[in-house]
């Protein structure tokens, strides 16, 4: 790849005498690569590294050469356009030139307002449904521990009556039978006192 550039010719030379360079490197790496395979193996370890460092070099000067190059570039380009500006011949403005879309502006800003005023509206509602699920779930947890603790409570009502029943319904039985043994006794003792 071959360097044009408007800057001094000196600067041209160099670069593409530097990237013929490069270019014929790289042919020797290839040739360099191809060795070190055929190399014995005792020597091959030493010689692969001595390699690598090669490649790794010669990556190193291709990296600088293109920031170079690309400053080089970037400094030129930034020369155009400073001598563009310096030349340039100035006139008073034409209206066809310097009217500006206000209109187009302004209604699209008040578009986003308006977009952005639904959004807000729009987040402080779904803020406000969090916030009132939120409040129902603990009043639905409490009433939960309430039925919980109805229902224990009607739970152990009914064992309760049930054994109050059972001992009410044994009472009536002493009752009773303690009225007929105290009625036999009576009679007994009547009959035999008479």
């Amino acid at each position: 790849a071959v360097v044009s550039t408007q800057s001094t010719g000196g600067d041209v030379s160099v670069i593409n005498q530097i990237i013929g360079l490069q270019e014929q490197l790289a042919g020797d790496c290839e040739r360099l690569d191809i060795l070190v395979r055929k190399e014995p193996a005792a020597k091959r370890h030493n010689s692969k590294y001595r390699y690598d460092q090669l490649i790794q070099e010669s990556r190193a000067l291709n990296a600088a050469l293109q920031k170079y190059h690309r400053q080089h570039n970037e400094r030129e380009k930034e020369e155009r356009e400073r001598s563009e500006l310096l030349d340039r011949q100035f006139t008073a403005n034409d209206n066809s030139d310097t009217i500006l879309a206000l209109d187009a502006a302004l209604s699209f800003n008040d578009k986003v307002t308006h977009s952005d005023r639904g959004l807000d509206r729009l987040l402080d509602t779904g803020t406000q449904a969090l916030t009132q699920l939120r409040e129902q779930r603990s009043t639905l947890a409490a009433v939960k521990n309430r039925m919980a603790g109805i229902a224990n409570t009607l739970g152990l009502s009914r064992t309760v009556m049930k054994l109050v029943e059972r001992r009410s319904a044994a009472d009536m039985y002493i009752f009773y039978v303690g009225c007929a043994v105290t009625l036999l006794i009576m009679f007994l003792l009547l009959y035999y006192v008479m």
